[in-house]
């Protein structure tokens, strides 16, 4: 236990969670917003959220196997494509909001984009804490949920202050846009590792 403690305070490694909570966040905050989004903005019947929100998660899924496929050789590349697909995704859905044509494939990207970045993730912290595995992996669940508990504070405050729905997408791609500061952090320290 004091090894996995002592493990657990590497700077890096803190960046890496950063990177986990604030893209987290970034992806979460559309996704459990769409349904309003789709219905009172893009004009979708409610019949087809259902359907369109299963898109999200076929895009998890092959974002999920992309990431996968590169997370072990270029992990930087994986987060930090990731970061900028979220924020491209969260612009779009914010600008092309009442045009149903664009906004489906979004979602279905947008999942692509937000799950990109899980074995990336996953393989950063292991690999700044190959010592460490149970307690980094359980902090890095911890960093995901801390994300989507983000998600509420957030756009409550938005949507209180008097924003409508469309300003969820905004604050979805600001995320992104800061997701990015870790993650070429993560990247710098770990050139100067090398």
């Amino acid at each position: 236990m004091r090894s996995e403690l002592h493990t657990i305070r590497r700077p890096q490694l803190w960046v890496v969670y950063a990177v986990t909570v604030l893209s987290t966040a970034a992806y979460m905050i559309s996704f459990n917003y769409l349904a309003a989004f789709l219905t009172d903005v893009t004009r979708i019947p409610g019949v087809w959220v259902p359907a369109i929100l299963t898109l999200f998660g076929v895009g998890a899924f092959i974002g999920l196997s992309i990431g996968g496929r590169i997370a072990d050789r270029l992990p930087a590349h994986a987060l930090l494509a990731g970061a900028l697909g979220i924020a491209a995704c969260s612009v779009l859905l914010a600008v092309l909001a009442r045009h149903a044509s664009a906004v489906v494939p979004l979602v279905l990207l947008l999942g692509v984009a937000g799950f990109v970045l899980n074995p990336a993730v996953y393989g950063r912290v292991f690999a700044i804490a190959s010592q460490a595995p149970t307690l980094a992996g359980a902090t890095t669940v911890s960093a995901f949920q801390l994300g989507i508990s983000l998600v509420p504070v957030l756009a409550g405050a938005a949507l209180d202050a008097g924003a409508e729905i469309t300003a969820i997408p905004w604050l979805g791609a600001g995320l992104a846009a800061a997701t990015t500061v870790p993650v070429l952090l993560d990247w710098m320290l770990s050139r100067r590792r090398d």
